[in-house]
């Protein structure tokens, strides 16, 4: 399936080119950045994370705009929990691809420089939204054995504000791709690069550490399958308003 995907965006940017659209080849380098948390998330926890790896797979530019659903947003198991109801893509179609970065990087969140994913084979035109696909690790691609095989790992500490502490160390993995993050810009043949920010508090604004499992021998836990920790996780990663997606002027320092 992923190979198919590949070979349709790849004939689309080939498309765009040859059929009068005046859209010309150009590429740019995609890199990864990430925002701090500040303060305690929704259910009082303060987390200092101490290590943040991403498996980063395949990242996809089309011209398809993303509009914000008037409807009511969709039902939430978590939001039982007292969760938060988050904001979720409405009518959204990709519409033709424009760019894409075929390689899987491990980035390290903490790094004090944003990680370079790749350099993305693209057209010009009027961008509108963009995929990021998250990558099971591999030992080509994540020789340390930093995420062991997970798409998501997290280590840290979470401080409640009312003295509780959980030593954690979180794994998780998602079915499928991103879609529907939202970029906008029209690019010609201007120097410059894509910057995507992850907001690292819709990652973790949602968790209620209390619900991770009973520290193990070495002081730490981890999230259970089916435990509120790992839902909202899995939730805050998959979450496209995490990711915000800036066009940055001017050639890398």
């Amino acid at each position: 399936m992923k190979r198919v995907s590949s070979l349709r965006a790849i004939l689309t940017l080939a498309l765009l080119v040859s059929c009068g659209t005046g859209a010309q080849r150009r590429t740019f380098p995609v890199e990864m950045a990430v925002q701090p948390m500040t303060g305690p998330n929704e259910r009082g926890w303060t987390v200092t994370p101490e290590s943040i790896h991403v498996s980063v797979g395949t990242v996809r530019f089309y011209e398809g705009r993303v509009l914000l659903s008037a409807r009511w947003p969709r039902f939430e198991p978590y939001a039982l929990l007292g969760g938060t109801a988050w904001a979720h893509p409405g009518h959204y179609v990709p519409g033709d691809a424009l760019g894409e970065v075929l390689k899987t990087t491990t980035v390290d969140l903490l790094a004090a420089q944003p990680t370079v994913l790749g350099e993305a084979n693209a057209v010009t035109g009027d961008y509108g939204s963009m995929e990021l696909t998250l990558s099971s690790a591999t030992a080509a691609s994540d020789t340390q054995d930093l995420l062991r095989g997970h798409m998501v790992r997290i280590q840290g500490l979470a401080t409640h504000s009312d003295g509780r502490r959980v030593r954690f160390d979180a794994e998780m993995d998602l079915p499928k791709p991103i879609e529907g993050i939202r970029f906008e810009r029209t690019l010609e043949q201007e120097v410059g690069r894509v910057r995507i920010t992850v907001e690292l508090a819709r990652w973790l604004g949602r968790i209620d550490f209390a619900t991770a499992s009973p520290a193990g021998a070495s002081g730490v836990s981890t999230f259970p399958a089916e435990s509120q920790a790992m839902n909202a996780l899995v939730r805050g990663v998959e979450d496209t308003s995490a990711y915000v997606v800036t066009w940055v002027e001017g050639a890398a320092q």
